[in-house]
């Protein structure tokens, strides 16, 4: 009885460390193609060479002064590109909350926006980012309209930033 408990106890750990390994190599093999990058300072020259066209309207103030903070990060270089916008903005009333009436409100905010080389005048990349907030919680008139300011300036700003994220990725990508 002694002698089967002791060979259990040197199996199972045999067991273990060989499960060990086989994960251990399953890790290391799956993540052999994987190549990290970082944002260096070729990909932060190429943002500093893109111009901001503005965008129509308070929204797109907002959305122009996040990009131009996020991308002219050192400084503004020479333009070789130009990044062009359009904002659009839906919001669907009436969201319903289970055993109440509601005033909630989606609103959905979406980004157009086009990357295009100034000296050839091709179009690098063309997209579009959408985003949402939910707005309106509260019962008052004045609240309402303050929530949906603050909803749409979010938004407007939310989408800046992933311009940005996507037009790093697009550089990234490009680097050699």
């Amino acid at each position: 009885m002694w002698l089967s408990s002791q060979f259990r106890n040197i199996a199972s750990k045999q067991v273990f460390r060989l499960g060990n390994i086989i994960l251990c190599s399953l890790i290391l093999t799956n993540c052999g193609d994987v190549t990290i990058r970082h944002l260096g300072a070729e990909n932060l020259r190429s943002l500093q060479q893109i111009a901001v066209k503005d965008t129509a309207g308070r929204e797109g103030q907002l959305y122009g002064y996040e990009l131009r903070k996020l991308l002219h990060i050192g400084g503004k270089t020479f333009e070789n590109y130009t990044l062009m916008s359009s904002i659009t903005t839906n919001a669907s009333s009436a969201l319903s909350v289970q055993g109440a009436s509601s005033t909630l409100k989606k609103m959905t905010m979406t980004a157009n926006f086009e990357l295009r080389n100034l000296t050839n005048g091709e179009t690098l990349i063309a997209d579009s980012i959408t985003a949402d907030a939910t707005l309106g919680a509260v019962t008052s008139l004045y609240g309402q309209d303050k929530s949906e300011t603050h909803a749409r300036k979010r938004l407007a700003i939310l989408l800046a930033q992933r311009v940005v994220r996507r037009l790093q990725l697009y550089f990234l990508n490009q680097s050699p």
